[in-house]
Parts: structure tokens; sequence; C-alpha cells
């Protein structure tokens, strides 16, 4: 549907034109809030997704947000730019205070059935520049950020420009990464973050 009609528990504030929602019947919302500054931009929601106390801001033209089905989400997801993703698999959590920021031409890619806990930033970009004092070059360009599926995510982490996290990983609380890793089913710890474990795997009961 194109963004103009009023959706229950959805509260939007739209500018532009051909923005267009994905909304199956089966998803759920919840004081959800939608702000589009652009045009061309479409939002995609899989089936039976919860979305809690989530706002979704996009300052620009054609972007995309896709969302997996059987997710259950909250947070801030902000796209900022032109032509980017933000893509989350199916099952994957999120927790109070989780933000993703994609800008700068460059994307977010979230996997299946992750869990991210609370207070968590992904970003492709620091939002402001590092210069090279000698050549007045910019030090801090942006850079895709990739989470393979079945990653858990600990509380207060930090994912930035660049990182990349394999399938099947751990990232500790408060970890910074900021690079590829390419070792499946690790623990990520520290800041910056480093291996500090291999060979685990997780999962969401208590066992």
């Amino acid at each position: 549907m194109e963004l103009q009609e009023s959706i229950n528990n959805l509260a939007t504030e739209i500018t532009g034109k051909n923005n267009t929602l994905h909304l199956p019947e089966s998803v759920k919302l919840n004081k959800v809030r939608l702000f589009i500054h652009g045009t061309g931009n479409e939002i995609t929601i899989g089936e039976d997704t919860i979305l809690n106390n989530l706002f979704i801001e996009i300052k620009g033209n054609n972007n995309k947000v896709k969302i997996g089905a059987k997710c259950k989400l909250r947070g801030h997801m902000l796209i900022s730019g032109a032509r980017e993703t933000i893509k989350i698999g199916s099952k994957t959590t999120f927790q109070h205070n989780c933000y993703l920021l994609a800008s700068e031409n460059k994307n977010i890619t979230i996997g299946r059935d992750c869990m991210f806990s609370n207070s968590i930033d992904v970003r492709t970009s620091d939002a402001h520049s590092v210069i090279d004092v000698e050549t007045g070059v910019r030090k801090n360009v942006a850079q895709d950020v990739v989470i393979g599926n079945h990653v858990w995510i600990s509380a207060g982490a930090l994912i930035s420009k660049g990182a990349v996290i394999p399938d099947d990983c751990i990232v500790g609380g408060r970890a910074v990464v900021t690079k590829k890793f390419e070792e499946t089913n690790c623990t990520l710890a520290g800041t910056p973050a480093k291996v500090v474990s291999r060979g685990v795997t997780w999962d969401r009961q208590r066992l």
C-alpha cells in the first residue's frame, strides 16, 4: 500500500511520493512510528512479525527496509541517504534501545535468528569526519555492516562500519566490533573486539 491511509498503532509523518509499505495482516504493531522524508522508499515486513516501540526513520530517496517473518523488534532504525538498505532476517529479535544507522550509500544486513540484547548500536558511518592533518583526506570512510545468521549480540555492543560477524558467533557485552571476522562459532569480545573463544554456539533457552 502507498503510505497515505491510517493504520492502527502506526503513527506516520510522510513527506514525498511513491513510498510504500508491505504489511501483512498477521503483523502486530504497538507504538510504531514511521517518518519518511523522501520519494520511492519501500518498507517490507514479513508475516507474523511483532513491532513494539519501534521508530523507522528514512531521510532520502529509493531506500529499503526489509524485515523478515516472525521477528520481534523494537528500537530505532535510521536511513539517511539514497539507495540504502536495512535488511533483517526472519526470527531475529531486538530488545530495547537498539539503534541501526545506514548512511553514506552503505547497507546493514542482519541474518536469520539473531538475538540482540539492549542498548546496541549498528552503524555504517561515524556521521562525522576524521581528517588527516597532512593530506586533508578523510580517514573514517563509511562501510557496509554484515551480521550473519544465528548471532547473539550482548548488551551495550557497538557494531561499527566495516564489521562482518560470521554465523553462529557471540558478541560480548560492551564489545566494539570494527573489522571483518571470518571464523564461525566464535566469541568476540573487547575494545576493539577480538576472538576470545572458538568452537561455540548458543541457544535462546537456558539449558
